[in-house]
């Protein structure tokens, strides 16, 4: 953590300017951003994933690859797998680990025209070549760019299209100079959402204490809660009631 310690925190923006509305968890997407990372355990699966959007799905994949020699052997696999080659962008630039969702952008839709912008936040995980992908990301689709100081990662944050978000406590642990009241007033003014903190998980459960790892939004009023049936009355058994 001391060679490499958390992003900037001075990087913020004035937040969007005009009528904001923050992209849902689950409405269509013009496309999905992917990470090359974690092995062959991983890529297998980043393959599927790239075929089944670029075909099933016809959206668009954007995947972040190390050097030209990977994203050449990117492309290479790809076609091979059937994927659709003129959905395929692969963006040469390091990162550390293949968990796009907890540092890459978040978007919103700004303006009367609702324009696609970006949100960036400093990434909660010393993995500086992660906490920069955002920032360069911009460049490459040239969307309008903000940042906010909010420490976080994005599996602990979750949206409807109504504007109502969820997370953990776990926000406010890794933000204390804030108050609830302050956090929730950063993605507010960002990203024009209310968001509910809920209790996080112990961690000897999971260990990310993310929202996502126990909530799911799938529309503007349905969610799916896990349940504990073998474990009832148990601390994250109570959590989901």
């Amino acid at each position: 953590v001391q060679r490499n310690p958390l992003g900037a925190l001075d990087r913020a923006t004035n937040p969007p300017e005009g009528p904001v509305r923050c992209a849902s968890e689950y409405e269509p997407m013009a496309g999905i951003l992917l990470a090359w990372e974690g092995g062959s355990s991983y890529t297998n699966i980043i393959r599927q994933m790239a075929v089944a959007i670029t075909t099933i799905g016809e959206a668009s994949v954007f995947i972040a690859c190390d050097n030209n020699s990977e994203a050449n052997s990117v492309q290479s696999s790809l076609s091979s797998a059937g994927a659709d080659m003129s959905r395929v962008t692969t963006v040469v630039r390091s990162t550390d680990t293949v968990w796009i969702r907890d540092y890459g952008p978040r978007y919103i839709y700004v303006g009367e025209t609702g324009c696609r912008a970006l949100v960036d936040h400093p990434y909660n995980r010393p993995r500086p070549n992660d906490d920069a992908y955002s920032s360069y990301f911009r460049s490459v689709v040239g969307h309008a760019y903000y940042a906010h100081n909010l420490v976080h990662g994005g599996g602990n944050y979750h949206v409807n299209s109504t504007g109502v978000a969820a997370a953990t406590e776990l926000i406010l642990n890794e933000n204390p100079g804030l108050s609830e009241s302050q956090v929730v007033g950063v993605w507010r003014d960002y990203q024009n959402v209310e968001t509910y903190i809920h209790d996080a998980f112990p961690t000897s459960v999971d260990s990310t204490q993310h929202i996502d790892m126990w909530m799911q939004i799938i529309g503007d009023e349905e969610i799916i809660i896990s349940d504990w049936p073998s474990d009832s009355g148990s601390t994250q058994d109570q959590i989901c009631d």
